[in-house]
C-alpha cells in the first residue's frame, strides 16, 4: 500500500517558520532606535491621549505622530504612552499623567542633545541613552524640582499637591530645587559695579543631591527636599515597574 504523502506538511511548517521569522525580524527592526532630529515620536500607545498645540483645540494622538518644544500631553484613564526620543532615550508616561516637551533635540555628529520634559502630574519612567555620555542635557522637571541626568534609568512621580518622588534604579541623577527660569532669561541692568559674593554655604533654598542606583528622593509641595535613602528594590516591583522593564529588555535588544 501506497504511504500517504508528507511533502505537503512539510512544506506548511517552514512556510510558518519563515513567516514567524520575517515577522520577529521586521518587529526588531521596526523597534531599531534613528538617532538625531528635533522631535520626540509616539512609539507606542495604549488607550487615548491627547496633544495641544498652542491655542489650537488639543487633538489625539497616535503611534508615529511627533511632538515637538511646546507640545502639552494628557493621558487618559487607563492609558500609556512611550516616546523615542531623537538621542535614542525612551520616555514613557502612566495614566492621568500630564507632561509637556520643553526640548527634544540631538545632533549625533556634533554628540549634542537638548532634552527638556516638565512632570506637571503623573508618572514617568526615563530610559536615558548612554550614546551621547555626558554631553547636552537631559533632564525632566516638576514644578519645584529638576532631575538631570546622563545615561541612566530612573522614575518620577508628581503628585496633586506638587511633591514629588524620583528612584533611580541605575546610574545616577543630579535633583535639584527648581528656579524661576524668567528671572535667568531676564537682560541684564546696567549700573554701578557691586561687589560679587564670595563662597557661601548651600541653603536649603538651593539644595542640589546626587542620587545613586536603588536610591530615591522625596521632594515636598514647597519645593524642600530630604536627603536621598535607599529603597528596597524588592517592594517597589509594582506591575508599572515591571512593565517598563520589559519595555527597556526590548529596547535594548533592538539597539
Amino acid at each position: 500500500m501506497r504511504k500517504p504523502q508528507r511533502q505537503p506538511l512539510c512544506w506548511l511548517l517552514a512556510t510558518v517558520v519563515v513567516l514567524w521569522a520575517g515577522a520577529a525580524l521586521a518587529a526588531q527592526s521596526s523597534a531599531t532606535v534613528a538617532v538625531g532630529g528635533d522631535a520626540a515620536l509616539v512609539n507606542y500607545l495604549k488607550g487615548n491621549a491627547s496633544v495641544a498645540r498652542g491655542k489650537a483645540v488639543p487633538a489625539s494622538l497616535a503611534v508615529g505622530d511627533r511632538l515637538v518644544s511646546g507640545d502639552r500631553v494628557i493621558t487618559g484613564s487607563g492609558a500609556r504612552i512611550e516616546l523615542r526620543l531623537p538621542d535614542g532615550s525612551f520616555l514613557r508616561f502612566d495614566e492621568r499623567t500630564t507632561f509637556e516637551v520643553v526640548a527634544a533635540t540631538a545632533d549625533q555628529s556634533a554628540n549634542t542633545r537638548d532634552v527638556s520634559v516638565s512632570v506637571i502630574l503623573g508618572k514617568t519612567w526615563a530610559k536615558v541613552s548612554r550614546l551621547f555620555g555626558r554631553s547636552g542635557r537631559f533632564e525632566l522637571s516638576t514644578p519645584t524640582a529638576v532631575a538631570g541626568v546622563r545615561g541612566t534609568t530612573y522614575r518620577m512621580d508628581v503628585n496633586d499637591d506638587n511633591s514629588a518622588v524620583v528612584k533611580v534604579y541605575d546610574g545616577e541623577v543630579a535633583v535639584k530645587k527648581r528656579t524661576a527660569s524668567a528671572a535667568a532669561a531676564a537682560p541684564p541692568v546696567l549700573g554701578k559695579p557691586t561687589p560679587i559674593k564670595g563662597p557661601h554655604p548651600v541653603s536649603m533654598e538651593e539644595w542640589v543631591y546626587l542620587v545613586g542606583a536603588l536610591q530615591q528622593i522625596n521632594i515636598n509641595p514647597d519645593g524642600s527636599a530630604a536627603k536621598p535613602f535607599r529603597f528596597d528594590i524588592a517592594a517597589d516591583l509594582n506591575e508599572w515597574v515591571q512593565w517598563n522593564k520589559l519595555r527597556d529588555g526590548a529596547a535594548e535588544k533592538a539597539q
